[in-house]
């Protein structure tokens, strides 16, 4: 496990990470916010908002960043804020368009800095900044980024997940912790546009067969596992042996991460084979890590030992369940 602790201690640990912890306010939103109907084909726990259009629907959605993370690298956070909204795009099986944003810095050497990342992964990714607002002069430094995105086929919701699926990960192993971010996986910046944008379409192809998923974010990969099984009122029996993970990295560690490309979901046993032969001989990897069951809990096991990690008749992460 390279963790150097017990499954209790990993189970201990997932329990209280704030990544996952800090979600149980979205129940409040849900609360005060009234449902949506009309043209809002999927919205409430999902990565985004499925609007029709037309005959091709788009996704809507939006993030921020934490300002701890802007204020140790302005520059990372910068990239970062594109990075999470395409993720959040491609999730949805979508491909981003354009994104907004609303920035807040102390000065301008801090905004250039915040620019500078933007642009990096506007360009990566071909996503182009096309407006927003400025506070200049702030009291503090703050990063908040929309993107739309046109849906590429089918949406893919996180509210779709049925008993007796295969849960299916695919992350792309190729990277590196950001120097002093330590659930932060880059597996993104280093590459060539074009090198990255083959990758793009090989994921698009592999999550075609997925019944429902979401990219892997800040509560990392069982917890986000977690809000999906939540959203779908399914639970989940996981295998944490065969999580696919990069070499020498801690499994803690790496439960933990914010993977720069990475998707969790269910899908047909019989589609396994044809996801992996898509993924050959590339930087990403799936992994089959268990089934999904009707009891609405996430179990997990490792060497032959079995713990609860969530039961969602006695708790939540987001409280938001899906029409």
């Amino acid at each position: 496990m390279m963790t150097g602790q017990s499954l209790d201690g990993i189970v201990k640990e997932l329990r209280g990470y704030r990544g996952i912890a800090r979600k149980k306010s979205l129940s409040l939103i849900s609360d005060i916010l009234p449902e949506i109907g009309g043209r809002i084909i999927a919205a409430k726990g999902e990565d985004a908002a499925v609007i029709s259009l037309g005959e091709d629907p788009i996704v809507f959605a939006a993030d921020g960043i934490m300002e701890e993370l802007i204020e140790r690298d302005p520059e990372w956070a910068g990239y970062c804020s594109i990075l999470v909204n395409v993720n959040d795009v491609l999730a949805m099986r979508a491909r981003p368009v354009a994104t907004v944003n609303v920035i807040s810095a102390v000065d301008d050497q801090t905004l250039r800095e915040i620019l500078t990342g933007m642009k990096r992964a506007s360009d990566l990714f071909d996503t182009p900044v096309v407006g927003g607002h400025l506070h200049p002069n702030a009291t503090h430094n703050d990063i908040s980024v929309a993107i739309i995105g046109k849906v590429s086929g089918r949406p893919l919701l996180s509210s779709t997940a049925r008993p007796g699926e295969r849960v299916v990960v695919i992350s792309d192993l190729n990277g590196q912790f950001t120097p002093g971010i330590p659930y932060s996986w880059d597996c993104t910046s280093s590459k060539e546009k074009d090198y990255l944008a083959k990758e793009l379409d090989l994921f698009f192809a592999a999550i075609s067969d997925f019944n429902s998923g979401k990219d892997i974010s800040n509560p990392g990969l069982l917890g986000t596992l977690g809000m999906l099984l939540e959203a779908s009122g399914t639970g989940a029996e996981v295998n944490m042996e065969r999580v696919p993970k990069p070499e020498g990295t801690d499994l803690l560690q790496w439960l933990k991460a914010y993977q720069g490309l990475g998707i969790i979901g269910t899908v047909e046993s019989e589609k396994l084979e044809k996801i992996r032969g898509l993924l050959e001989g590339s930087d990403l990897v799936a992994g089959d890590l268990g089934c999904v069951v009707g009891d609405p809990s996430l179990s997990v096991t490792y060497e032959g030992e079995r713990r609860l990690l969530f039961d969602f008749t006695r708790e939540k992460i987001t409280g938001l369940f899906p029409r």
